[in-house]
Parts: structure tokens; sequence; C-alpha cells
């Protein structure tokens, strides 16, 4: 009798071992190793059936103190005193599911070698980018709600975007709802979007709000503009999401429309101009009045310097050892100041803790950002991209000299940026597409 978790295992193994009958006979023998100490062999399996299998397998760990490497279809073998033993399977992507029970209990005994078999089905996932364009007069201000296939759901702005991740391959319904019985969606609602495996697909919703309440007025907006290196060509000024005109540095414009809020925006501000307050706003319009706005924007006297600010990840599913992810999260300028980390949680040390690396001269002196190059070949528009060289500190305590390459190809959650770091000292290279998370070029 084996006491596991509490509760008693009772082992009868007629044909190679006779057990007192009775579980409870004080005189019953104990099936543990102090009875066969001898090692007998524990032969774990792996069948993996499905789409996008992970190609570099899994990790098997027996009683959390033995680990081997596995491949996704594969056998291994670990030698173990008998008796029970608790058997995991670690590893496994997001889109694959294990049958049975994970971890698991498997009994040993010294005249039969132990064996337990782990079947795992994987299913073809991708990424869902849905994005809304509300255009119009009195937006509904609380935003609207996504909904996938009935069933998963997300908030999304009036003006925004969501991404859903792991979504499995094939024709989805996608549907937006919360619209304000003022507003109307162009097109299809739900619309139906194919997701395709390792592929981001979009789902793109246009609504037009009418204003509701009665009668005109009219919107005088004006723009203040103070510091050095004002912006010489003046701003973009949009009104209701569709109507645009351009406004000096210093100057204002009227807008006569119908009563009600209207979201103004302004754009084409310089880099080294910022506006105050909020940008967009909203403003409201009296009927047979006049709403008004004033956007002030400081400049400073430099351009700051270019900048690449990135945080997310590359490689799918939740950021644990062993998964094949590697995250990233830094800020680096062209004046070679910054901060850069990257963690790879396929590359697992003896000390159980995934790789690390850190660039950060204010905390750590020794480690510096050396080169920054405005553009970048891995990227299919160069001009998207930014490379720096750095040297930076290895979990380990070792400094050594990297590169890193980021492309801003899309806007957060397209799953279209890209990321790689190659560490040349060591051979050590990892790339791909941001599958979490974003780059902003600045």
């Amino acid at each position: 009798m084996v006491r596991i978790s509490g509760q008693r295992l009772c082992a009868v193994a007629a044909a190679t071992l006779i057990v007192a009958t009775a579980c409870n006979d004080p005189q019953s023998p104990r099936l543990s190793a102090d009875l066969f100490p001898q090692p007998h062999p524990l032969a774990v399996t792996v069948t993996t059936t499905g789409y996008d299998i992970d190609p570099d397998g899994y990790t098997v760990w027996v009683d959390e103190s033995q680990s081997q490497p596995v491949g996704a279809n594969g056998v291994v073998t670990f030698a173990v005193p008998a008796g029970p033993h608790e058997v995991a399977l670690y590893g496994v992507d997001a889109n694959c599911t294990v049958s049975g029970y994970n971890p698991r209990w498997v009994l040993d005994l010294d005249t039969m070698a132990g064996a337990t078999t782990f079947s795992v089905s994987c299913e073809s996932r991708g990424d869902l980018f849905v994005s809304t364009n509300t255009t119009g007069v009195d937006l509904d201000a609380d935003g609207y709600t996504v909904t996938i296939d009935g069933s998963a759901s997300q908030p999304v702005a009036t003006n925004g975007n969501v991404t859903f991740t792991w979504v499995a391959s094939g024709s989805h319904t996608v549907a937006l709802s919360g619209v304000a019985g003022n507003c109307t969606v162009s097109g299809a609602n739900p619309q139906t979007v194919t997701v395709q495996s390792g592929a981001t697909a979009s789902a793109p919703f246009s609504v037009s709000c009418a204003p509701t309440g009665s009668g005109s007025g009219s919107l005088a907006v004006t723009t203040t503009t103070t510091g050095s290196n004002l912006d010489t060509d003046g701003y973009t000024l949009t009104i209701d999401g569709s109507i645009s005109q351009p406004i000096a540095t210093n100057g204002s414009v009227t807008y006569t429309g119908p009563a009600g809020n209207h979201p103004v925006a302004l754009s084409g501000v310089a880099a080294n101009c910022a506006v105050s307050g909020a940008n967009p706003r909203t403003v409201t319009v009296p009927a047979g009045g006049t709403g008004t706005t004033i956007f002030s924007v400081t400049c400073s006297a430099q351009l700051p310097p270019a900048e690449v600010i990135g945080q997310g990840q590359i490689g799918m599913g939740a950021a644990t050892p062993p998964d094949l992810v590697q995250t990233f999260d830094f800020e680096v300028r062209a004046d070679l100041t910054g901060r850069f980390s990257a963690t790879d949680y396929n590359d697992i040390h003896a000390s159980g803790n995934p790789a690390s690396i850190t660039t950060d001269p204010v905390a750590d002196p020794a480690t510096s950002i050396t080169a920054y190059r405005n553009s970048s070949s891995a990227c299919n528009d160069p001009s998207r991209g930014v490379e720096f060289d750095a040297v930076g500190r290895e979990d380990t305590g070792t400094l050594v000299s990297y590169t890193v390459q980021a492309c801003d190809n899309g806007p957060a959650g397209s799953g279209m940026d890209f990321w790689s770091i190659f560490i040349p000292s060591e051979g050590y290279g990892r790339s791909g597409r941001v599958t979490s998370g974003d780059i902003v070029k600045k």
C-alpha cells in the first residue's frame, strides 16, 4: 500500500507478485524502493498528431528530479526504483492538447517495466486582428464589443483595435456589438473571416454616427505654438474623423455643422513638438451656438534623437520554460542611450532559469549601446527598421557583444513586426515575427 497525494493505492500484480488481498491487512508488504532497490526501466512514449506540431518536441520529467528531451513522436527511458512515479510532459505548445492526466502516476514493479504513453493532438492556429474606424457626430463614448464565433469577446474603442491570438485555422464569424442607436455599421455584421496557420487575418469595421440632437452650430478651433524650431508647414485638423483641412501653427478655422459631440484631432505635428491635453478630443457644438477648443503646441530647440521602442515576444504560446519563446523589452536611441533586455525560455540553465541578457548603462556601467543604424536590411522596407550593437550582461554574469534588428512593419498586435538578436561569440541567434507586443520606430 502506497500513499499518493493523501490517497491509498492498492495494486495487485497477480502474474508476477502476490500481495496481501486485503488493503487494510497490517501485514501487507509495501511496494517501495526499500523492497526493490535495483533500478528498473520506465519507458515514456509520446505520439503527436494534427497540425503545427512543435518541431523541437517536449521535455519529460519523472518525480520532478529527472528529465529528458523527447521528440514530438519519440520514446525515452528512465532508470527508476520500483514503485509509483509521477511523470509529466512539459513544453507543449498552446495549440496542442495532452489526452488524459498530465502529470500522471505510473507503477513500476520489480519484474515488469513501467510504461506510459502521452497522446498529443495539435490544431493549426493563427491570429485575428479586428479594427474599428468610426466617423460622424456623437460617437459612442464607451466603444464596442467584438465577439468571435459567439463566444470569445473583447472590448474595443470607437477608433481602435484588438487582437485575438491562437485562433483555430478556418472560417470564423466576427461580430461588433454595443453600437449606439445613432451609429450604423457599414457592410456585413457579423462578417466571416478565414484564419490561416501562422498568419494574422484582419476584420475591419467601419461605423458612421449621426447627430442625436437637432439644429446646427459652429466649431471654432485655434492653434497656439510656442518654443523654437516651429513647424513651418503647419498642421492638419480632422473633424468627425472624415473632414480634414490645414491649419497654421498659430491660426484658427471654423467649421459649421450639426449640433452634437464632434471628435477633433490635430496631426502633422513635428517630432520636436508636443500637443498639450487630449488629442484627439471631443468638442460639443450647441444648436445655434459655437463650440470652441484650443490646441496648445510647444516645440523644443533641438529635434529628439531617433529612437526605437519594443516590448513583446517571438514564438507562439506562453513565456514559460521550456517553450520556444523569446521575450524582449527595449528603448534605444541614436545618441547611444537607452536600455535592453531579452529572455530565451527555450534555453534553460542548470539552475532551472531561462537564459537572459540585459543592457542598462545607468544600473550597470559595464554595459552599453555601442552603435545605432537607422535602417535595416532585415525589413522588407529598410526605412522601417533599426539595427543597434550593444554590450550586455548575461544572467551568468558574462559580458557579451550582440546585435539587434527590429522592424516596425505594422500596428500593435498586427503580427507584422520583426525582431532578431545575434551573439557572435556564442554563435547564438533568434529571430522571428512579433507574435505579441509591438515595435515602434520614431
